[in-house]
């Protein structure tokens, strides 16, 4: 997304002109590497460390400010500008960064992709493309392929291999060279925009197809990256059981700045507001044995019956919110 302190974009005009957004981030001076430094310091030139936790602070801002572009789906912020304060009072010290902008909706306009060079399409992007595509239809398993094929894969950033790497991640494989190739390929997330990064993951978790295999390499790859996304956090304890343990797993992650907008989501979550979410997933009916009465028990998601008072699958162990005894609950969030 363009982000411009001008009024106008070159080569586009602005169709409709949405209300000015803002975001905000705080920052506690207790945070930073040098608690001893003033702010005169900061403006002099002096505190380096000051310098590289603002400079994050603005990066964290600013992204903010394009996610509250993006729910109007607007092309653009024009007219950006930042503001830094220093809020003291009461023996606390805090730095605010905020950003303003009007986001905008563009134009369309027609043209050539991106990688086209003088008119032409670069050759290396039709070869990138035509070799992808004979990737994909001899595809047969990690295990047919070289390493510089997965390598390759990794770092090309076309979206064509998205089915592939999905399908990948169902396979299973125990040597070394499974495993190193396996994450070769699932470097892949990290070589993509962050965005583009966020939306094929966190569109997965919501899929009807996705399997527990899928799930725990997307959790993964989630958090190796830091890809926290509470927009689509929202949708996915609106998905299923996986989707919402997803959750769970997002929530623990750390982000570098939270936004006031951060700040606000995250405490609709306090208390029992998420154990809430995880309701009993069994079905309680009435079983009867061949010399017995009728008695009540539960069936779990594997389809086994259990006495009512067992609190956990006698053969899978999940219990009756479907987690098993060693995953990551709500409780602990």
């Amino acid at each position: 997304m363009i982000v411009t302190s001008t009024h106008t974009i070159e080569g586009r005009e602005v169709q409709r002109y949405f209300d000015p957004i803002s975001a905000t981030a705080v920052i506690g001076a207790n945070a930073l590497s040098e608690i001893g430094a003033s702010f005169v310091d900061f403006f002099g030139g002096r505190s380096r460390n000051y310098e590289n936790k603002l400079q994050e602070l603005y990066k964290s801002v600013v992204e903010s400010l394009k996610q509250n572009a993006r729910s109007y789906r607007a092309d653009a912020v024009i007219g950006f500008s930042v503001n830094i304060d220093e809020i003291s009072g009461k023996g606390t010290q805090m730095f605010m960064i905020t950003a303003i902008g009007t986001p905008v909706l563009l134009n369309e306009i027609k043209h050539i992709q991106a990688e086209a060079v003088g008119g032409d399409i670069d050759g290396s992007v039709i070869k990138n493309k035509v070799k992808a595509s004979l990737i994909i239809e001899r595809y047969t398993g990690i295990y047919t392929m070289d390493n510089a094929t997965a390598e390759f894969i990794a770092t090309s950033r076309l979206t064509e291999f998205v089915p592939l790497l999905f399908k990948a991640m169902n396979e299973t494989g125990e040597d070394q060279v499974f495993i190193d190739r396996q994450a070769t390929l699932f470097r892949y997330f990290d070589f993509l925009d962050k965005d583009q990064a966020i939306a094929i993951l966190y569109g997965q978790l919501l899929s009807d197809d996705l399997t527990r295999a899928q799930f725990k390499i997307i959790c993964k790859a989630i958090s190796s990256s830091n890809l926290i996304d509470y927009d689509q956090v929202a949708k996915l304890l609106a998905g299923s059981l996986l989707a919402k343990k997803a959750v769970l797993k997002v929530l623990t992650l750390d982000k570098d700045w939270y936004s006031a907008q951060d700040i606000a989501y995250l405490y609709t979550w306090r208390g029992q507001g998420l154990v809430k979410l995880f309701l009993e997933v069994v079905i309680v009916k009435k079983s009867k044995g061949m010399f017995s009465s009728c008695k009540e028990v539960w069936e779990c998601l594997c389809g086994h019956s259990n006495k009512l008072d067992a609190t956990a699958c006698s053969s899978c162990t999940k219990d009756k919110r479907g987690f098993g005894a060693e995953e990551f609950k709500p409780e602990a969030v």
